[in-house]
């Protein structure tokens, strides 16, 4: 068997994550940037532990006290460098800001790096632990953040004061993911606004 099909490897199955010593922050940044790297290059189908560590020159036997396996790495990474490139913005304008938000991430999985999300969603469906990892590591920051801006614009008066933020999420932000998985081409600029403008007709006050 080749190390990517180590049991809890590569891409092996997640185990719940390992308890031990905090990774140190530079430690934890060097793993997640290469993996982010790799990913970008080579796609999930080309990910390795072996590649991370060399890259990052953080140890495997370091970086397997710290995540179960290959999927945990990249879901982690993925999850942490998407959200730096498509942070949660809050300028007062609630409907403006969820507006953007769309069309920004609409534009990021548009391009190579949504084949690659494609490819982390599809490996899920194969993976234990895959909701939880996908729930808190790709999703969480992003999710959390975008829930207590829908939360502010409820109680600012801008979005309906009935709303429940996680199917308010839901239903803005949907069609974008679901756009990776089905088959249809991503989503355009153009489109991407039509269908924010769309979404936020139910949720305007």
């Amino acid at each position: 068997m080749t190390e990517r099909g180590r049991p809890t490897g590569e891409h092996g199955a997640a185990s719940p994550r390992r308890r031990g010593r905090p990774v140190s922050q530079r430690a934890r940044r060097a793993v997640l940037d290469a993996a982010a790297g790799l990913l970008d290059e080579r796609g999930f189908a080309g990910f390795t532990v072996d590649e991370v560590a060399r890259r990052s020159a953080v140890s495997k036997a370091t970086i397997y006290k710290h995540w179960s396996g290959g999927f945990d790495i990249a879901v982690d990474a993925y999850g942490d460098s998407i959200t730096g490139e498509v942070p949660v913005v809050s300028t007062g304008n609630v409907v403006a800001d969820l507006t953007d938000q769309i069309q920004r991430l609409a534009a990021v999985y548009a391009g190579p790096r949504g084949r690659v999300v494609a490819q982390l969603l599809a490996a899920a469906t194969v993976q234990d632990y895959a909701p939880e990892l996908l729930r808190d590591k790709f999703f969480g920051t992003r999710r959390a953040a975008t829930a207590a801006l829908v939360e502010r614009g409820r109680h600012q008066g801008q979005l309906r004061a009935d709303l429940d933020p996680d199917l308010a999420i839901d239903l803005l932000f949907g069609a974008v993911v679901f756009r990776l998985v089905n088959g249809s081409r991503p989503l355009t600029t153009r489109e991407a606004a039509a269908l924010a403008a769309m979404a936020l007709r139910a949720v305007i006050a």
